[in-house]
């Protein structure tokens, strides 16, 4: 029973400790506080107080201002007339006695803030307005005499008026009002630095002994909370580290302790399932991997068909326009006029023919390479002698080339016709755009045989081999050497190349000219047969 008594008592320490050190903190923050407060309010009273004196000063000046401006008018009027029939000396009787109002109500708010002290200010105000009121009375009178009477006894009582009434009376009135603002003024700031001496003892105070609780609470938080805490902080970062196998190994009953002997069970779980996490982890981002590359080839494939498409439906409407024209012009020639004779018909239809065969053979052409690009080219598959089908096709297309090879057979599984259209759209280049000379070698190659076609004519540039195989285009000579072609050769035969699952290019023949060479596969990918 003891024990369980020992053990509630030092689980409730570090609880105990936190809070007495926080209801420390919060009675030097309240004290504190009410002291700022108290100080402030205090500092406002003052300003307040020295505020309202200024104003009463102010007013007292102008007050002053104003009724020696009006004295000033009656004599004028008395010397030169009163030219403004009594309207300036309204509007400074207005003035006055508007001063006299603001100065009264300066006096109520001092009176509400600092007490019945201030009545006297109203009493020697209220003798002001008395002295002020009379004089006016006594100027109105000096101004009314008539100018029939003598002006020596208006001057007489004129002069008794500035002396008497003014100069001693109204001025010792002003001067004494205006020296108790003053006073005040000196007696606010005088309490105000008094209570500014105060308020910095007690800060100063307040603040030893906040220095001397604030070190007692740290050194009871240091051996109660942070020398734990420290150990428990040590053994969280090498968690967090990845050391989950070192326990933290606090020892105690306090709750520190406890939280770390939980947090050790806890990093015996997360190391294991770190473990398994971390496997799937590896497999997931492998499956991400392959899928994002996949999508992205899939994209690739997308925008380069799309492409490939625009670019057909423009060289097609480029191509096709030219053949169009002359079949409608032919006709057009046929059947205007007069009735011709069956030679002229027959050659107009010729012509019309040709030009309908040629346009045939574009679209064909066209339609192939678009087939082969999206992979849905059509062959008809045959196990050939790819040796006999390149002499044949050499003989068919008299160029004068000749045949090299070191096999006396090539069997392949192709599309004879097409592997025939291809040889025969590399040799008539050679022999349009090439030398004299056309050497046709026929050899093995990692992929299956290799057929390459050579010329010893002035050959390519770097740029013109690239674009070689872009449909339509023509190299530099081509229009000089060569007028009928469509630029659809190179094209039609690298498609075919690709559509058995070779490939084609074009390279530098050594010495001069150009080499073409077609890499065909023993047996065509599946994807590549209709």
């Amino acid at each position: 029973m003891r024990g369980t008594i020992r053990n509630k008592v030092r689980k409730m320490k570090i609880i105990n400790v936190i809070n007495g050190i926080a209801m420390v903190m919060l009675l030097f923050a309240v004290g504190g506080a009410a002291i700022a407060i108290w100080t402030a309010n205090r500092a406002e009273y003052f300003s307040e107080r020295i505020t309202l004196a200024h104003r009463s000063y102010e007013q007292h000046l102008e007050l002053t201002s104003n009724t020696y401006q009006l004295f000033k008018q009656y004599g004028d009027a008395m010397l030169i007339g009163d030219l403004d029939q009594g309207r300036g000396e309204a509007e400074l009787i207005r003035r006055i006695r508007g001063n006299i109002s603001a100065i009264r109500g300066v006096i109520g708010e001092e009176i509400e803030m600092v007490g019945e002290e201030e009545i006297e200010e109203l009493e020697l105000l209220a003798r002001i307005e008395r002295k002020i009121e009379d004089l006016i009375g006594k100027f109105e009178v000096v101004a009314g005499v008539e100018a029939g009477q003598e002006l020596r006894m208006s001057w007489s009582q004129l002069s008794a008026i500035l002396d008497d009434e003014i100069d001693r009376d109204f001025r010792s009135m002003i001067d004494e009002a205006l020296e108790e603002e003053l006073e005040e003024v000196e007696e606010t700031r005088a309490e105000a630095q008094a209570h500014a001496l105060l308020a910095e003892r007690l800060a100063i105070s307040f603040a030893m002994l906040a220095v001397v609780v604030t070190l007692l609470s740290l050194r009871a938080y240091r051996h109660q909370v942070a020398g734990p805490l420290a150990q428990l902080m040590g053994g969280v970062r090498a968690f967090a580290s990845g050391q989950f196998s070192v326990p933290i190994g606090l020892t105690g009953r306090n709750e520190i302790s406890e939280v770390a002997q939980v947090l050790d069970d806890m990093a015996k779980m997360v190391e294991q399932r770190t473990r398994s996490l971390t496997e799937e982890n590896v497999e997931l981002e492998k499956a991400v991997r392959t899928r994002t590359n996949e999508l992205e080839r899939l994209l690739k494939e997308t925008q380069q068909s799309e492409a490939n498409r625009r670019q057909l439906m423009a060289d097609v409407s480029h191509e096709l326009r030219t053949p169009l024209t002359i079949i409608q012009g032919e006709s057009e020639i046929a059947l205007r006029g007069a009735d011709k004779s069956p030679d002229e018909y027959r050659d107009a239809l010729i012509r019309a023919r040709d030009a309908a065969a040629h346009t045939t053979r574009l679209v064909n052409d066209l339609l192939f390479i678009s087939r082969t690009e999206s992979g849905a080219a059509r062959l008809s598959l045959e196990e050939i002698d790819l040796c006999a089908l390149v002499d044949e096709t050499i003989g068919m297309t008299q160029t004068g080339a000749r045949l090299l090879t070191d096999r006396e057979r090539a069997m392949v599984n192709v599309d004879p016709v097409r592997v025939r259209q291809s040889l025969i759209a590399l040799l008539q280049n050679a022999r349009h755009h090439g030398g004299s000379e056309i050497v046709v070698r026929l050899m093995s190659s990692p992929l299956g045989f290799r057929i390459a076609v050579e010329d010893n004519g002035p050959g390519m540039t770097d740029l013109e081999k690239e674009r070689a195989f872009e449909r339509f285009f023509r190299g530099s000579n081509a229009a000089e050497t060569y007028s009928d072609g469509a630029g659809l050769g190179l094209p039609v035969v690298r498609s075919i190349a690709e559509a058995h699952g070779g490939r084609a290019w074009l390279e530098d023949r050594p010495g001069g000219g150009t080499l073409a060479v077609v890499d065909l596969p023993k047996r065509p990918r599946l994807r590549a047969v209709s």
